[in-house]
């Protein structure tokens, strides 16, 4: 009789314990997700030579989906021969699996030896196994007193070039005084801008490259 109540006795001490496991295992397998604060992420490509530095103030890992949800991301790409660019933007993911990164909301691309060079779009996707970027989305460059509109473009961190499609060039133009003398405009099919020259190339199907100068009338 006396073994009789101890045995009842477990069954009720033992009972919560494993509903209380049943209910932290139903936790677990509903959001199993890492918050990380503070998140950064050094990653070398021997292939390519190219270094990417990823920061954020907050990263969400998802190991169901194998990547790293990164808010308010700031990435760095150094190549062989030093810095290249820096890539803001609002949100980016690191797919771990795949080795690959898509920068999204607000993109800004700016190239860090030249202040006032910069590429704003809304996204683009980086194989890291290549040195290309692919950016299917119109595209706004801005180079100094040098505007660039484009339907979509790539740019290859090894040979330093960034080439769009369907682009719209312009240019304003001053004398000596800084006063505005002429507007430059030019359409094209595509462009390629050399950063190591810094030269623009404008090409079209048919050799169709359309250019207007507006002079303007000053006193």
């Amino acid at each position: 009789m006396k073994y009789l109540h101890i045995y009842f006795l477990l069954i009720f001490i033992i009972t919560p314990i494993l509903g209380c496991q049943k209910s932290n295992n139903s936790t677990t397998q509903i959001d199993n997700k890492s918050y990380i604060n503070d998140f950064e992420l050094l990653q070398e490509n021997p292939n390519n030579q190219i270094s990417v530095k990823i920061t954020s103030p907050k990263a969400i890992i998802d190991p169901t989906k194998n990547d790293i949800e990164i808010f308010e991301s700031s990435i760095e790409i150094l190549n062989k021969n030093g810095q290249d660019f820096k890539v803001k933007s609002g949100n980016s993911t690191l797919n771990n699996l795949t080795n690959s990164i898509r920068v999204f909301n607000n993109v800004n691309i700016s190239f860090l030896n030249k202040q006032d060079y910069y590429v704003t779009t809304n996204s683009f996707d980086w194989d890291l196994n290549t040195s290309v970027i692919d950016i299917n989305n119109p595209v706004n460059i801005n180079f100094g007193n040098t505007t660039i509109n484009a339907t979509s473009g790539f740019y290859n961190i090894d040979s330093n070039l960034l080439k769009i499609d369907n682009s719209e060039f312009n240019r304003n133009i001053y004398n000596s005084k800084g006063e505005e003398k002429y507007q430059l405009n030019i359409k094209s099919d595509f462009a390629k801008w050399f950063k190591k020259d810094n030269t623009l190339v404008f090409t079209s199907n048919e050799k169709q490259v359309e250019t207007t100068i507006n002079f303007l009338i000053t006193k």
